[in-house]
């Protein structure tokens, strides 16, 4: 299985946080100050790797909703060509050993149930009556 391109990473990630693209761009601030539908439209080609994202661009998308930035950068390398193994990540919500999901379960950060699912992930029932 191909990994994950570094757009999709962020949007599953996103996802994981419940906010909408729409979210996201009204928490940012760009410069030069985009209006609100073009940081939207910034986003969404971010998310489908259209776009580069800056390293400002990926902080200021670290502070609104959590990602793993090594898992990031080792995906960037993966889509340049390096030869490196693909970070373990959630098939759902893209969480990884260093960026559990918390807040999502009644019980504690996530863990792992099977090779590509976390616990929260594995148990929706569980993750929403702690939401």
């Amino acid at each position: 299985m191909r990994p994950l391109t570094p757009g999709a990473y962020l949007k599953m990630r996103r996802c994981a946080a419940q906010m909408s693209v729409a979210d996201v761009a009204a928490r940012i601030a760009t410069a030069p100050r985009l209006a609100e539908h073009a940081r939207v439209e910034l986003i969404e080609l971010i998310e489908a790797d259209a776009a580069p994202a800056s390293f400002a661009t990926i902080v200021v998308f670290n502070n609104v909703y959590a990602f793993d930035l090594e898992v990031l950068a080792t995906l960037e390398r993966i889509s340049l060509g390096a030869d490196l193994p693909a970070p373990r990540l959630c098939r759902i919500c893209a969480c990884s050993e260093f960026d559990p999901c918390v807040g999502r379960t009644t019980f504690g950060p996530c863990s792992w149930v099977a090779a590509d699912l976390c616990s929260a992930c594995a148990s929706p029932s569980l993750a929403s009556a702690a939401a």
